[in-house]
């Protein structure tokens, strides 16, 4: 699978600009906009490397960080559950990361889009790092590169999810878990 995504993705040149996360101790590197389609509403970031430090962050928040595509049926099913996991934690301890795995060449014409129309530019991150072999062991060694996948985690503990949530329940669950 992860030889699949690898061949499926196609790049996109982009330049650099500066985006932080928002929670306190969070420190994330610069993020790249498009050339064509002006300022992007989210970091995306073009290697591993830049984008690691979401998968690392040690402070007292737990962070949700689910691996998703606009092209991912499951992936776009599931993602109810984390806009209402937003809402149901903004006074908590707790950070959602929608990690877009989208097509490089499809950031402008659909993952932007898509982002504007549900409202979720806040929580976005792209990750355009084509090499999937050399990075998604660094995520989680559970993790075989298929989507939707997502990693919870905090200072003690770290849990994955592979394939998609069977309901906001379950995902609740696994935060509630984690903070506890």
């Amino acid at each position: 699978m992860k030889i699949f995504l690898y061949f499926l993705f196609s790049s996109l040149v982009v330049s650099c600009s500066t985006k932080q996360p928002e929670s306190k101790g969070e420190t994330a590197p610069a993020s790249a906009v498009a050339r064509d389609a002006g300022p992007i509403p989210f970091p995306v970031y073009m290697t591993f490397e830049e984008f690691e430090p979401y998968i690392r962050f040690s402070n007292d928040t737990t962070y949700v960080i689910n691996f998703w595509a606009t092209w991912c049926k499951p992936c776009v099913a599931e993602l109810p559950y984390f806009e209402k996991l937003i809402q149901a934690y903004h006074d908590q301890p707790v950070k959602v990361y929608l990690v877009s795995m989208d097509f490089p060449k499809d950031i402008e014409k659909k993952l932007i889009p898509f982002v504007r129309e549900r409202n979720l530019a806040p929580s976005v991150v792209a990750l355009a790092d084509m090499d999937y072999n050399s990075w998604i062991d660094k995520v989680s060694k559970d993790w075989d590169g298929a989507i939707p996948f997502t990693l919870i985690y905090n200072q003690k503990t770290r849990q994955t999810k592979l394939g998609e949530m069977d309901g906001y329940g379950e995902l609740e669950g696994l935060v509630k878990a984690a903070m506890h």
